[in-house]
């Protein structure tokens, strides 16, 4: 499963690097802090349409990607999601389908690239992450990475490209596990992991534009 849609991931990630450095000032800060192997899981705020493609380019390892499952519905797009690593999630309930193809994923020896948001701005609006992710990484036991962007919706004025590039920025803080934070298991382990992973999306993101 790890292993699927990643080749084409491989061969466009190098170009799309290339694009985002000449439409935008894109600055990575912390990249040495991700584990030396997989698997992991890498949590990031969301802010824009580009985040998933920008994380994907700028990370040295290919990442599936948890995805809207709309995206999914038109069957052309949503195959060629599925071959650059994406894979559905619904925004409803706990989507346990998403959950076990995560950990698929993970015990394959996978990355897997998470909006614990579950939608674009919740954060700002004092909205509590997800809780599927907490799950994953207690059943897995992987180090959870915590990621912050910015200035992703710069790009969405392109006109404004040749003049003034947005600055993008895209911090990584220190990798975590779910059984050092609490050694209760259960519904107690999976609160406080997501306590933390909110501080850690706010510490990292911010006020992010």
């Amino acid at each position: 499963m790890a292993r699927r849609g990643l080749l084409l991931q491989r061969f466009l990630k190098p170009a799309f690097r290339v694009l985002f450095r000449v439409v935008a000032r894109v600055r990575t800060e912390g990249i040495g802090r991700l584990p030396a192997r997989p698997p992991f899981i890498i949590f990031s705020n969301h802010i824009s349409w580009f985040d998933p493609v920008i994380i994907a380019a700028f990370m040295p390892v290919p990442v599936h990607i948890m995805a809207m499952e709309g995206l999914f519905a038109f069957p052309p797009l949503g195959l060629l999601i599925r071959r650059l690593g994406g894979f559905p999630v619904s925004r409803g309930a706990l989507d346990r389908h998403a959950i076990e193809e995560a950990m698929a994923v993970l015990t394959d020896g996978g990355v897997i690239l998470i909006f614990p948001e579950g939608g674009i701005g919740r954060l700002g609006k004092g909205e509590r992450p997800r809780g599927g992710i907490s799950l994953i990484a207690e059943r897995t036991g992987v180090p959870l990475v915590p990621l912050g962007i910015s200035g992703c919706r710069g790009l969405y004025r392109f006109w404004r490209f040749p003049v003034r590039r947005p600055e993008i920025d895209i911090r990584l803080g220190e990798p975590f596990l779910v059984s050092s934070l609490s050694r209760m298991p259960g519904k107690k382990t999976r609160q406080v992991t997501m306590e933390r992973i909110a501080r850690e999306l706010r510490a990292l993101a911010g006020d992010a534009p």
